[in-house]
Parts: structure tokens; C-alpha cells; sequence
């Protein structure tokens, strides 16, 4: 989510200017005595205005809204959000080995798409949160120290083991991060169920589905 912009139209100073420059013109071609020499400089003005009024279009312009405390805190999510995925994506990107670098893919597509979703309802749940707070700075951490490990020219047993150790973590991530999208789906799903059955009832009241149809759905 990002601030946003509203556009206000503002009537152009213009056909102010042309109506009192006309009213200038009649003035001094008039000698301005009698009470028709006002009306005709007022009616030279009047008309002037609804001419260049009507030609003229309205100024456009565009003005900031400002975001409410909500919003900022919001913006503020969304950005730690994307500054967390690219860490895990870059940290992600030195990592080799076809078995790791499938389930890093596997979390960063889900990673991607919480975040996307999160910004276009433009709010952020409590998994979300600790998506973001928790648990990809801690992974993208367990990155970094994996490819020191592997970096290191020793490659002694313990450091073995804790390579494997953090395979398995990653593993073990990509499941739990693929069943959080699901979660995060679950009321959708549920509400979709719901209209579909309120729908399938009415097809059957109105004769247009038979029953057996319906239970052959399900």
C-alpha cells in the first residue's frame, strides 16, 4: 500500500479575468452616465464569463491524502514485509543443492504471495506479522550461516550436522509456510462454500436443478 492521491477540479481564474476585462472595454468605450452604460459593461462581463467559462476547462489538481496512524502502520508492515523477502531471496540465491534450492523456491512464492495479498486487503493479520517479524529474518539468518558452513574448507563433523540441521529446518518451513497460505484461505473458502450451497438450494426450489444433481455434487 502506498499513499494516495486525490484529484480536485478547481475552476480556471481565467473567465474571471476575460469577464472583468470586458467590463474594462465598455467602460471606457461608454461614458459611463447613465444607468445602461452599467448594465451593458455588466452584461459585456456576464457574457464574457459564460463564453470563456464554457471554453475554458477546469484546473486539475492533484493533492496528496494523508494516511491515517492505521496507514502508516500498515505502510510501515508492508515495507518491512518486502525488505524481509529480499533478504530471504538474496541469502536464498547463494544456496546450492536441487533439494534445498526446490523448497527455498517453494517458500519464497508463498513469502511473495502473502505479501501481495496483504497489500492489496491492505491489512495484515497476526500470521502475517509473524511471517514478517519472526520467522523470515530468522530463516534468512539460518541462511547466511548455512553458506558460511558451507564455505568453510574444514567441513568438520559438526559442521556437517548443522549444515543438516538447517536443511531440515528449511524443509520443515516450506510445509508450515504452504499450510499458512491455506490458513490464510480458509474463511474464503468457507464463504465461497456457503454461497455455493445457498445458490444450488435455490436452482432446486425453482425446479431449474433436481436433486439428485445437487447430491451428485457433493
Amino acid at each position: 500500500m502506498t499513499g494516495k492521491t486525490e484529484i480536485i477540479r478547481k475552476p480556471s481564474p481565467w473567465p474571471i479575468l476575460i469577464a472583468a476585462l470586458a467590463w474594462a472595454i465598455v467602460c471606457l468605450i461608454l461614458p459611463m452616465i447613465q444607468l445602461w452604460h452599467y448594465l451593458a459593461a455588466l452584461a459585456a462581463g456576464g457574457i464574457a464569463y459564460g463564453i470563456a467559462r464554457h471554453q475554458i476547462p477546469d484546473q486539475e489538481i492533484e493533492v496528496e491524502i494523508p494516511l491515517t496512524p492505521l496507514q502508516q502502520q500498515q505502510l510501515q508492515q508492508l515495507e518491512a514485509a518486502r525488505s524481509a523477502l529480499t533478504g530471504l531471496q538474496q541469502a536464498a540465491a547463494k544456496v546450492e543443492g536441487p533439494a534445498m534450492t526446490q523448497d527455498l523456491r517453494k517458500i519464497e512464492s508463498v513469502c511473495r504471495q502473502i505479501v501481495e495479498e496483504m497489500e492489496k486487503q491492505q491489512r495484515f493479520n497476526d500470521q502475517a506479522r509473524r511471517l514478517v517479524d519472526y520467522y523470515l529474518p530468522m530463516l534468512t539468518k539460518l541462511l547466511e550461516t548455512y553458506d558460511e558452513l558451507e564455505a568453510d574448507p574444514l567441513q568438520t563433523q559438526n559442521i556437517q550436522n548443522s549444515r543438516q540441521n538447517i536443511k531440515k529446518t528449511v524443509k520443515l518451513c516450506a510445509e508450515a509456510f504452504v499450510k499458512q497460505w491455506d490458513d490464510l484461505h480458509e474463511h474464503q473458502s468457507m464463504e465461497i462454500q456457503a454461497d455455493s450451497d445457498v445458490l444450488e438450494t435455490l436452482l432446486v426450489k425453482q425446479g431449474l436443478v433436481s436433486p439428485g444433481q445437487k447430491e451428485d455434487k457433493a
